[in-house]
């Protein structure tokens, strides 16, 4: 899947992922994100990931996205969103259940009505031409996620606490992120800068370019590099100067493929949401 977009959705406080073949449409997201966020022991979610591969209709509409790609380091099970719902109505919710894990069983509830509609939001507005654009669907789902917590959450005070902060979170980002198409370049440069400023200092500029470029990678299919030494080779044979040579760089080689300019604002948009800037 050489175009696969990748997105983090933010659900009754948890962190699930989002995954869209923009060749076949269909929505995908990891079966352990699902599990981590309802609290799932170890066995409980070991216990799902073999139940949705040996059943004989999940299995229909799950597969296995290798390391890199959803979490940089594990391979991940997916099961497309269709069939999201039939999975989590298989989870039974037990008399033991209610009395050890009440917290589960009624986050369980919650998954199996509203997490496929969550998810699927993520690309309502298809793809995001911007990296503002993305930090507004990312606010709409943190606006509904409020009201989902006041109403999950027995406890008012740690709820209102807990939205406060997200607001605060939201608002801090979109303050820091503004891309204007045209000027995509500049923009993702602000945003590392501030990004490194964030984490102890323009020192760190590299390391997360850097970051943002291995993802580049993982997520297209793509070696930049490689792509950079090409295309320097073929302005040498063509009698280039050293000095027009040597200016050729990564965002040179992003800038010929508009697939990869809009991974890359993305994939920036995401180191962002991660490092917290503010």
């Amino acid at each position: 899947m050489n175009n696969l977009i990748i997105k983090p959705v933010s659900f009754l406080g948890d962190n699930l992922v989002a995954a869209k073949d923009e060749d076949t449409g269909k929505i995908y997201t990891g079966v352990s994100y699902i599990c981590k966020g309802l609290g799932f022991t170890k066995g409980q979610k070991d216990r799902q990931v073999k139940n949705v591969q040996e059943d004989e209709v999940l299995n229909r509409g799950c597969l296995k996205f290798e390391a890199g790609v959803i979490d940089p380091n594990n391979e991940v099970l997916a099961i497309e969103l269709d069939f999201l719902p039939l999975w989590l109505a298989k989870i039974s919710i037990t008399p033991n259940m209610k009395e050890e894990q009440p917290l589960v069983t009624e986050k369980l509830i919650n998954y199996q009505l509203k997490a496929k509609d969550v998810l699927a939001e993520a690309f309502a507005n298809n793809k995001p031409q911007t990296i503002e654009d993305l930090i507004i669907m990312q606010a709409q789902s943190i606006k509904n996620l409020k009201q989902q917590v006041y109403e999950a959450n027995t406890n008012a005070l740690k709820a209102s606490e807990k939205a406060e902060e997200t607001k605060k979170e939201v608002l801090a980002i979109k303050e820091a992120v503004t891309l204007e198409p045209n000027q995509w370049r500049k923009d993702t440069a602000t945003l590392i800068n501030r990004i490194a400023n964030k984490i102890g200092g323009f020192e760190h500029i590299k390391p997360i370019r850097d970051e943002a470029y291995a993802m580049l990678n993982n997520t297209y299919g793509v070696d930049i590099n490689r792509r950079l030494q090409n295309k320097r080779k073929n302005m040498a044979l063509e009698g280039c100067s050293k000095s027009k040579i040597d200016k050729v760089n990564y965002l040179d080689i992003i800038a010929e493929d508009k697939k990869l300019v809009n991974g890359y604002i993305n994939i920036v948009g995401r180191l962002a949401v991660k490092y917290g800037i503010a």
